[in-house]
């Protein structure tokens, strides 16, 4: 049986405290300086404007409509006849937040994504579960629901409905991102709410951070240390035009909530405020998109050219024959054919040892070097090769290649059942005719 929340559990915080401090103020702001410019708009154009907030609307209607056709027609509806246990679940967060009315929920499988939403269409609100993060925290079933809490927040502060009354303002540098961050705040609060326990409110930020099964054995307070990064600049900058917080910071919060404490955040870099003045959020309605679309047509500006001169660069390098049917047929020249060959093969030859060592690291560790300092290589075999992610190796060719030198040649590593390890040789770009026998396609 499925562990539920139950009216009679003590709640780690109050419904007075799940509203983040400054939603509620950011939220005046742009409502005053967005509903100003909708004033200003609908007076100055005599009402014309409504025609096309008319036609953008019904763009949305049929734009969103099939998103929701889809969830009706492929995702399963969690009700009393089906996922009982969750469906008890879902509405005991419901009676938690005092919603008398629950939203149509549904189980989605969504490619491994680790998330869930919600979302609303003709006045009907809707929740939606990954099925991968139910999967995840089957161990911790608690931990579900601060996700359904997080996403019920949503919609118990009509953060979808408040969105086209702001969108003249949502877009604005450093405020509209700030009511952003702030709603997802106030729905971590309502995820908390909704727990019985920290540890699982804990765990369900640890399955976003660490993933499907590695959140298990993750140390939060360690992770709670990592904000202290959160003061440079660059990452100062970059929460400061973000939509979210950084997760590091959502977990210190709940934490520190659940504990009756008040949450110290590292303070950003002065300078980071600056440059975000200049900085428009990106990823808005209305204006948001406007100055998107103004920022594809100004790199279209840039790039098209830029992308001619390159044609004409390599127009030298590139010559054409005329095979017997007389179609063209496109030949990139190598400077010698025999010396590049020679040269990869030299190459391949000398990644022996080093896929040696990468087996014998993997057959004892059970896992791929994240760092090179742990295969104890010799700085000259440091400087033959590349380390990508699951001990994949490459190497790149020199001036011999001629037009083919920037390419890489890969070797993967292929493990059987028994941890036996076998190399599988590869390249993206370089004809067969250059490589080695066992990297032709």
């Amino acid at each position: 049986m499925e562990q539920v929340i139950t009216a009679g559990n003590d709640n780690p915080i109050q419904m007075t405290d799940i509203v983040y401090s400054k939603e509620k103020s950011l939220f005046t702001l742009l409502a005053v300086i967005s509903g100003i410019v909708w004033a200003g708009l609908i007076i100055g154009t005599l009402g014309v404007a409504l025609i096309y907030v008319l036609a953008f609307f019904i763009i949305y209607l049929f734009s969103h409509s099939a998103f929701i056709s889809y969830l009706k027609g492929t995702a399963v509806e969690i009700s009393a006849e089906q996922f009982p246990d969750l469906h008890k679940q879902y509405l005991a967060c419901c009676e938690r937040l005092e919603i008398k009315e629950p939203p149509r929920a549904y189980l989605l499988a969504a490619d491994g994504m680790l998330n869930a939403l919600a979302t609303r269409f003709l006045g009907r609100h809707y929740i939606v579960l990954f099925s991968s993060i139910v999967d995840a925290l089957e161990s911790d079933k608690d931990a579900l629901n601060f996700y359904i809490g997080h996403e019920l927040g949503h919609i118990r502060r009509n953060h979808i409905g408040k969105a086209p009354l702001l969108v003249f303002a949502t877009w604005l540098p450093l405020v509209g991102a700030a009511y952003s961050r702030a709603c997802e705040y106030t729905c971590d609060l309502h995820g908390l709410r909704c727990c019985n326990s920290l540890r699982s409110a804990t765990n369900a930020v640890a399955v976003l951070a660490a993933g499907v099964e590695q959140w298990k054995r993750m140390n939060v307070d360690q992770y709670i240390r990592q904000t202290q990064e959160s003061s440079g600049f660059w990452m100062s900058l970059h929460e400061l035009n973000g939509s979210y917080p950084w997760l590091t910071k959502r977990m210190a919060r709940i934490q520190a909530k659940a504990q009756g404490k008040d949450y110290a955040a590292p303070s950003r870099s002065a300078w980071a405020y600056v440059f975000s003045l200049f900085m428009p959020r990106m990823g808005t309605a209305g204006g948001g998109m406007i100055i998107l679309a103004a920022i594809i047509g100004i790199a279209a500006a840039v790039a098209i050219p830029a992308y001619k001169d390159y044609q004409e660069k390599i127009g030298a390098s590139i010559s054409y024959e005329a095979p017997a049917d007389q179609t063209q047929a496109l030949t990139l020249t190598v400077p010698d054919t025999d010396a590049a060959v020679k040269h990869i093969n030299q190459l391949h030859q000398s990644l022996t040892p080093i896929t040696d060592t990468l087996t014998a690291y993997y057959q004892g560790n059970k896992a791929w070097p994240t760092e090179l300092e742990a295969l104890g290589l010799t700085d000259a075999q440091l400087a033959t090769f590349n380390l990508y992610t699951d001990g994949i190796v490459g190497f790149v060719g020199g001036e011999t290649l001629g037009d083919y030198q920037d390419y890489e040649v890969y070797l993967s590593p292929k493990v059987d059942e028994q941890d036996n390890v076998t190399w599988v040789c590869s390249s993206s770009g370089i004809p067969d005719e250059y490589l080695p026998a066992d990297c032709q396609g």
